[in-house]
């Protein structure tokens, strides 16, 4: 009886515990995402002259983010597609790389993996067959070794995006006289 009394009392703080810790990482990644895109904003009102230049450039950008980041084309497939078009049309080598650069992808594969990354779960889909854990990996591409690196990644876009805010307040000038 003594035992039982155990068993019961330990078992849900243990799962309010794994919980938490996801819990923990979805808000450090909401605020590290907020951070970046609060800077960002910061750092094209100080680098363009006018904030109707600001709002045009960083609408551009967030259309390029979110196209690229690999919530619409997943990496495999963008990869596929960018490479595809890339030698029928010759398209900048960058495109490539621009899955690396946006800030958006590293804060869906954040996400993505703390808060599914360890699930074994096993689902059955047209041409999968696997837990959802082997999902990420083999379709998307998201190792579950890489939320360390992912958050210091998210802080580097923060602290540049500041820095280059920083510098263009100091630097540029655009009041005339």
């Amino acid at each position: 009886m003594l035992g039982d009394n155990y068993v019961h009392d330990g078992g849900p703080s243990l799962v309010e515990l794994f919980f938490a810790g996801k819990f923990i990482l979805y808000c450090l990644f909401m605020f590290l995402t907020f951070m970046y895109f609060t800077f960002y904003g910061m750092m094209a009102i100080g680098l363009t002259p006018t904030q109707q230049l600001a709002a045009v450039i960083s609408s551009a950008f967030y259309s390029l983010w979110n196209l690229l980041s690999g919530f619409l084309i997943p990496k495999a497939r963008l990869f596929t597609f960018v490479v595809f078009v890339w030698l029928s049309q010759n398209l900048p080598v960058w495109w490539l790389w621009f899955y690396y650069i946006c800030p958006v992808a590293w804060t869906l594969r954040g996400v993505i993996t703390s808060q599914l990354g360890d699930v074994e779960t096993r689902i059955v889909g047209p041409g999968f067959d696997g837990t959802v854990k082997q999902y990420l990996e083999e379709s998307l591409g998201y190792g579950s070794g890489m939320l360390g690196i992912t958050v210091v990644v998210l802080i580097a876009f923060s602290l540049f995006f500041f820095t280059a805010y920083a510098t263009s307040i100091k630097v540029l000038n655009y009041q005339r006289r």
